[in-house]
């Protein structure tokens, strides 16, 4: 095990931090390594375990630095990051056998010692380099015109989206998926969350043919749409045909629960979306225009009372762990077009705003098929401010699309956030342990209390 930390003097807010891996102190199995493309003597590698990390100390100037990490990685990895006790996420795209960087968001560095450290995440991944930069919190974002993607949009619906973007930049929009959670965040902080979110999981037909009966998550959510919430509404979507309804074990030997309730999971089902969307003939293409039908019900119960939804499915795509995903990006980009041919063009709603989840630029469909830009993250730290992500979507969307964060494990700091430039247009929390009920209560008052915040009146 190396044991040398690397001390650096104080820089001036003008020069550049580099850290060499080799230079850091090692934990856990990572160690030192050699070959060729690297900079300084050496790279660190064997991120295998979730006590492997990499660690500096160094005094610095205080204020925001940019960060760079020099890395390799075979395919896509996740890492994290940790600066002064404060964790961030973030990933690496495959590199193949070439060291890459990746430019990591923002940290924040106060006077005097500094302490900076990199762990496992997914891991098998090598470490070269970590550079600061000195810089400054991202510029506002650009306001995005009011466009929306169904020019025939309803008076109600471009109002809600006049005013998420008359607040953008200024303050965040606070979001609970179900009521129950929500209510929760009311009772311990004295104000209601500004969006309230539901899911149309247990509307696929594919679950009432085990008798499964709807949650009636409708009703729910236009009651408190009548009190003034925002709706958002998600559908986790079982497959349409093809569930395995059973438990087995993959290639790797572990054992999979694959239960008709689970149908929305890849390695749930043996439905091709790829076929479906090939051919408009197949069996598969007509099972996935019924269960469309049959959520443009649902949806059009809102549209009768000029309710205007936060509509977001097909989320996740690029994961490929829902069937949506599984055959890469080209299908799944065929399937939104579709949703959107069947519940505008046949259906006649208009009161949808069109929440895109796949981050990835070669699963976009495209500027004139979606009206918000949303990332779903998962941060060991809840004040991850999630820089990266900001940084990505803002060069590609400033003054585009509004950009948001549709699902996070409770309470992100909305002040830290702002304080890095990343003013996301909402959250919305998810539920459970992964949602108001397990956030630290300072946290949950601070945000919700946060001047910076929307909450309904």
């Amino acid at each position: 095990m190396l044991t040398l930390a690397l001390l650096l003097g104080i820089q001036t807010p003008r020069i550049s931090i580099r850290l060499e891996a080799e230079n850091g102190t090692l934990s856990g199995p990572v160690q030192e390594a050699l070959g060729t493309g690297y900079s300084g003597t050496g790279y660190v590698t064997g991120f295998t375990h979730g006590s492997d990390w990499v660690t500096w100390r160094y005094p610095a100037h205080p204020g925001i630095y940019d960060v760079a990490i020099g890395y390799r990685a075979g395919s896509q990895k996740g890492f994290d990051l940790r600066v002064n006790g404060h964790s961030q996420t973030g990933m690496f795209a495959a590199t193949g056998e070439r060291f890459g960087v990746a430019e990591a968001g923002k940290v924040e560095l106060v006077e005097g010692d500094n302490e900076i450290a990199l762990g496992k995440g997914w891991g098998y991944y090598d470490i070269d380099y970590i550079e600061l930069r000195p810089s400054k919190p991202f510029p506002a974002p650009k306001r995005p015109p009011l466009r929306l993607s169904d020019p025939l949009a309803s008076p109600h619906t471009r109002d809600l989206m006049r005013r998420l973007i008359g607040a953008y930049g200024r303050r965040t929009f606070t979001g609970q998926y179900e009521l129950p959670d929500s209510d929760f965040v009311r009772t311990k902080v004295g104000v209601t969350p500004a969006i309230i979110g539901g899911d149309f999981m247990t509307y696929s037909p594919s679950r009432a043919e085990h008798g499964e009966k709807p949650s009636g998550i409708t009703e729910t959510l236009i009651d408190e749409a009548k009190k003034g919430s925002i709706v958002t509404l998600s559908w986790h979507w079982n497959a349409p045909v093809g569930l395995l309804d059973k438990k087995y074990k993959d290639a790797q030997g572990r054992e999979i629960d694959a239960s008709w309730y689970k149908g929305f999971y890849t390695n749930a089902s043996t439905f091709d979306v790829a076929k479906a969307m090939a051919d408009p003939a197949s069996e598969e293409r007509r099972l996935l225009l019924r269960d469309i039908d049959v959520i443009a019900v649902e949806l059009k119960k809102f549209a009768a009372l000029d309710i205007p939804v936060l509509w977001r499915p097909l989320h996740e795509a690029e994961g490929g762990w829902f069937w949506w995903g599984a055959k890469g990006a080209e299908p799944t980009k065929q399937l939104w077009r579709l949703l959107r041919e069947q519940l505008i063009g046949k259906h006649g709603l208009h009161n949808l705003i069109w929440v895109y989840n796949s981050v990835n630029p070669s699963w976009y469909p495209g500027d004139d098929a979606v009206d918000i830009m949303a990332i779903d993250r998962y941060p060991g730290d809840r004040t991850d401010p999630l820089t990266g992500d900001w940084s990505d979507l803002q060069r590609r969307f400033d003054g585009k699309k509004l950009l948001a964060i549709a699902e996070f494990p409770g309470a992100p700091d909305i002040e830290r956030m702002h304080r890095f430039g990343a003013r996301w247009s909402f959250f919305v929390s998810w539920v459970g342990d992964l949602g108001a009920r397990g956030t630290d209560p300072a946290l949950l008052e601070r945000t919700y209390k946060s001047k910076r915040a929307v909450n309904r009146k």
